[in-house]
């Protein structure tokens, strides 16, 4: 089943692609001013040498970490979609479908299903990250639905310059995950929806101060001697952040540094345990880049080299001693503004004494188009 909905897919694609023959040309729609068309490649390549070369456990190997074509189209001054898909491991998956009317004084609401607005990392694209993969902080908000994509709706306000607003409300149940009335609920399946909002500050062209705020209703349905139970609780969270640009006009080197705290509470619901828990997490990435005077042309117009590591802090429960660090360090080689080589380093320290620090170096080759 799954092989004939790729098959599908794939047609599907290859139909849209000779409709619009000769890339040069415009792409005509029947209700849209115009169209924009991009997609993205990433090979990614990950080696651990804790494991043992043993035949029981592959210890390296390749994946297709990301696929994505996407299209943008202006229906007219006020109107805007975005759609997206991806194939990844082989999976079609649905990113973005979106719609969003701009109102007055750079106003705007958006409906459909793309990313809330929570977590500065979480919303810088996944063809721009200052290393290969998000911080392990970032990926903690996506496993409890505090952040990356949602089913919702969204009113903002996002001008140029000064203070940058946005209020979501979502199912919170995560991406492509249909909330309808009547649904049966289990693990995560909230009904109470939730609600994230975020302020961004442009203080200038160098800084930015932001702060997102969640909260998400889940519910649990347990089944027990006295009957199905279905007890709910809320998960909370509030995260400020920072983003750093420094760059000269005149100099061709730049210095980008961002980072977030979050602080939050877990409902008993979502993490089974008999009273719910706190947890506090952070990072801190920067990323230096200098530019060549030219490309070289016997290096495929390498043009740019790229030094970048964090630090990832994740405590997950307050009661319990799981804490760990998350080091990522490496260099990426630039091949004009839609192609680069990263190498990252990774190191995983679990705080616990005596537990095990986990040693990865992961490699990705990242083609926009």
């Amino acid at each position: 089943m799954l092989q004939q909905r790729n098959v599908r897919l794939a047609v599907l694609v290859l139909i849209f692609l000779a409709s619009t023959e000769g890339g040069a040309q415009e792409v005509k729609s029947r209700n849209a001013q115009s169209w924009e068309l991009a997609g993205s490649i990433q090979l990614q390549y990950l080696y651990d040498p804790d494991i043992a070369n043993d035949a029981l456990r592959t210890n390296n190997g390749f994946r297709m970490r990301r696929g994505r074509f996407s299209a943008r189209g202006k229906v007219s001054n006020f109107v805007e979609t975005a759609f997206q898909f991806e194939m990844r491991d082989n999976n079609p998956r649905l990113k973005d479908a979106e719609g969003k009317i701009k109102l007055a004084n750079d106003y705007y609401i958006r409906f459909g299903q793309f990313k809330v607005p929570v977590w500065r990392e979480e919303l810088r694209s996944s063809t721009n990250l200052l290393l290969v993969e998000r911080s392990a902080a970032a990926e903690f908000l996506v496993e409890y639905n505090f952040s990356a994509r949602q089913i919702g709706v969204e009113l903002g306000r996002r001008p140029g310059k000064g203070l940058q607003i946005a209020v979501n409300v979502a199912n919170g149940a995560g991406e492509g995950v249909r909330e309808d009335a009547g649904q049966n609920k289990n693990n995560f399946v909230n009904n109470g929806k939730s609600f994230t909002g975020r302020a961004n500050l442009l203080v200038n062209e160098h800084l930015q101060i932001g702060v997102s705020g969640a909260a998400n209703r889940i519910t649990a349905v347990n089944q027990t001697p006295a009957g199905i139970a279905a007890p709910s609780g809320t998960n909370t969270m509030i995260a400020p952040d920072f983003g750093i640009s420094l760059h000269r006009p005149s100099s061709k080197c730049q210095v980008d540094i961002e980072g977030g705290l979050a602080y939050g509470a877990l409902a008993k619901e979502a993490i089974g345990a008999a009273e719910g828990s706190h947890f506090l997490i952070a990072d801190v990435t920067g990323r230096y880049t200098a530019k060549f005077e030219h490309a070289n042309a016997g290096l495929g117009g390498l043009d740019a080299f790229e030094l970048a590591g964090g630090v990832s802090y994740v405590e997950p429960n307050d009661k319990a001693d799981d804490e760990s660090l998350v080091f990522r360090f490496g260099p990426a080689f630039c091949f004009g503004k839609s192609t680069r080589l990263q190498i990252n380093g990774e190191v995983t320290k679990s705080v616990p004494e005596g537990a095990e620090t986990v040693f990865q170096i992961r490699s990705q080759a990242n083609f926009n188009f």
